[in-house]
């Protein structure tokens, strides 16, 4: 082989890259590289059988056609990116134009949030974070942007459509035909017969925080929420707790999810990636033990159903709704076993993370706003019934809609700390998008660009809400001083909005202000000595949904306070 082969491999490289500009390669990688791999296999085989070439000459100027190969197709990816692809007319880092492991680098302390809030400062509300995907800090593209499709970070785990659990069905019509199934589980009745359950697993938290060697001392707050979240999740989710409450530990199989999850704060930048990674020799080894985990619920679930002998008028859990969906044959249910074990793993991870985080937020501010706290607790003395305090399997949401504050305090911490502070990818049509907008100027969006809406900036973005950065819940109360200061209400979608919106919304809800409210009523919470807070409100992690440091709290009974 000589100069005349290796041009070839240059002008391959360059070819190669413009025949794949149509085609979208994230969910063949695998098969890609494969492919490659036989050609060059392919023409060793030719070289050393048919020109009967000694094998080690062969393999080395193979090796060399193959690395020119490479080198030309990288060049060409690059000049395409900065001069020729369809969004470079649009301001961001160099490094984010030529790759998506630009996003990576920004992750390296997970952190990816603070770095786009930077970005969005210094190039403005539109910046390209990746070479095909945008970040928008502006609310004028949200109506348009929630009707297109889902970004490939949704089939990094599971490419076949059959198998796919709700949350990573990319499929719009597959999308909305699964989940009915969920939106049966989550109605206003199926969330009052979860309350007792529920309730009683507050009243486990409230009880454990109270024992003699927690209460009045430090306490790893952050720990402890998130042992009452999966607890709540998988009574709601699955008729049974996981024990970490009564334990004080994390389940095994959920520490191996939170550890994969540091992982995913990485590879969420390039789904590409995680889809060869998982399908490498021990590439699912990491998450194995959750899977496993969960998988092992859904068949105890059937069995337990099929065995029972009285049946329920519904069923008691959401994983009950959604097996007699798949068993029932039901359009909306689950095409296939693997897919129900999906629709569970992401019951444990969307259901219990999110609302961990806002619980644990809201008892920082609270901490460090002591007159808000000492506010909301004369305001549940007041309105809540004792009664219903002390017999917490009676209270009614009725009762709290009487606590405004209860709710602005909510949303005033989801509007600060969303628990999904980057946004969920969505993808334009080919078409593209043209947004309107006579007050900060038209936007053109190319298609087939990802768009990122990320609520971190956009919720602290002073044109929608004003004093943007500080904690003020009666922002949320009509009425208040503070009132005017809430300018857009729409920019505030903490639970997404349009056709993906959260389908818990109602239960997490629910869920917040049980947690909120009997929590007030019941304990005095303040910093622990030597806690300020800062560490903790500066060192959330950005995991798809939001990781939260270690914060250190005190619990005093009220009437000892």
């Amino acid at each position: 082989m000589g100069a005349s082969t290796w041009a070839t491999s240059a002008v391959l490289g360059v070819a190669f890259h413009a025949a794949i500009q149509t085609f979208e390669l994230d969910f063949v990688v695998p098969q890609t590289i494969a492919g490659l791999a036989a050609v060059w296999l392919a023409g060793l085989y030719v070289d050393v059988s048919v020109f009967q070439k000694p094998i080690a000459e062969s393999a080395s100027s193979l090796a060399v056609a193959a690395v020119i190969f490479v080198a030309s197709l990288a060049v060409s990816t690059v000049v395409y990116r900065l001069f020729f692809h369809r969004l470079r007319k649009f301001p961001g880092p160099l490094g984010a134009k030529v790759s998506k492991f630009y996003g990576w680098y920004m992750s390296r302390n997970l952190q990816y949030h603070f770095e786009v809030e930077k970005l969005h400062k210094k190039y403005g509300d539109v910046v390209r974070t990746g070479p095909r995907e945008l970040s928008i800090n502006r609310i004028s593209p949200l109506s348009q942007i929630i009707t297109c499709g889902k970004g490939n970070f949704y089939g990094m785990a599971e490419t076949r459509i059959e198998c796919q659990g709700l949350p990573f069905k990319m499929d719009p019509e597959d999308h909305r035909r699964g989940r009915r199934a969920w939106e049966i589980s989550m109605t206003p009745q199926q969330v009052a017969r979860y309350n007792p359950a529920m309730q009683e697993t507050i009243s486990l938290f409230l009880n454990r925080l109270g024992e003699p060697q927690y209460l009045g001392k430090p306490v790893n707050v952050t720990d402890w929420i998130s042992w009452l979240g999966y607890d709540i999740m998988g009574v709601v989710g699955f008729g049974k707790d996981f024990d970490c409450l009564r334990k004080a530990t994390d389940h095994a199989a959920i520490k191996q999810m939170h550890d994969f999850g540091f992982a995913l704060g990485l590879l969420k930048h390039v789904p590409w990636l995680g889809n060869v990674l998982q399908r490498m020799p021990g590439g699912q080894a990491a998450m194995e033990p959750y899977a496993r985990y969960c998988r092992d619920l859904v068949r105890e679930k059937m069995k337990a159903v099929h065995n029972s002998e009285e049946k329920p008028e519904a069923p008691t859990d959401v994983l009950a709704w959604l097996i007699q969906a798949y068993e029932e044959k039901k359009p909306w249910g689950a095409q296939t076993i693997e897919a129900l074990d999906d629709d569970t793993r992401s019951l444990v991870m969307a259901g219990a993370d999110t609302a961990t985080a806002t619980m644990t937020n809201f008892l920082y501010y609270l901490s460090l706003y002591p007159e808000i706290q000492q506010e909301l607790y004369d305001a549940i003395v007041e309105h809540v019934p004792a009664s219903a305090l002390a017999d917490p399997a009676t209270l009614t949401p009725e009762m709290l809609d009487r606590v405004p504050l209860l709710e602005a305090i909510i949303n005033e911490t989801l509007r600060l700390q969303p628990p999904i502070p980057s946004g969920n990818p969505r993808v334009t049509p080919p078409e593209g998008l043209y947004v309107r907008d006579a007050k900060y100027g038209d936007i053109n969006i190319p298609g087939n660009t990802i768009v990122m809406m990320p609520q971190w900036c956009i919720q602290r973005d002073e044109r929608y809400f004003g004093r943007p950065t500080e904690f003020l819940p009666t922002r949320w109360i009509p009425g208040t001083p503070e009132a005017p200061l809430l300018h857009d209400r729409s920019a505030w979608f903490p639970f997404q909005v349009g056709t993906y919106y959260c389908v818990g919304q109602k239960l997490a809800m629910w869920e917040l202000r049980s947690v909120l409210a009997r929590t007030m009523a019941k304990y005095k919470v303040t910093f622990a000595e030597g806690e300020d807070g800062q560490k903790f409100i500066n060192g959330s992690g950005d995991c798809w949904t939001m990781t939260l440091p270690e914060l250190k709290l005190v619990f005093k009974e009220r009437n000892s306070a």
